[in-house]
């Protein structure tokens, strides 16, 4: 929480919700009640811009659900923001990732 409270600060962002699931299994996206919050007010409320997490394995340990959670933020408009990741890498590599998967 500390490392989301100060890049919060340093970007100037303003923290609305807390969300958390520590203990919750990091691979499917839908078994981490505070992400499953999340991805509902993403849908019903849009009040938010940026979901502030530590790090993106917050959001998943697998790198294909952090793709596809990275690309529905950017269908709603909204997006991930990490102390160890910028949003441009974030969608730079889903959209690698996803590129890569349609040439299976």
């Amino acid at each position: 929480m500390a490392a989301i409270l100060a890049y919060a600060a340093e970007k100037g962002h303003d923290l609305v919700a807390h969300y958390e699931d520590l203990d919750a299994p990091g691979h499917l996206l839908y078994h981490r009640p505070g992400l499953k919050e999340a991805i509902n007010n993403i849908k019903e409320l849009e009040d938010w811009e940026v979901l502030v997490v530590a790090e993106p394995r917050c959001i998943s340990e697998t790198d294909s659900a952090l793709h596809e959670f990275v690309h529905k933020l950017s269908l709603y408009g909204n997006r991930l923001e990490t102390p160890a990741r910028s949003w441009e890498d974030l969608l730079a590599g889903m959209r690698s990732y996803r590129r890569a998967m349609s040439r299976r």
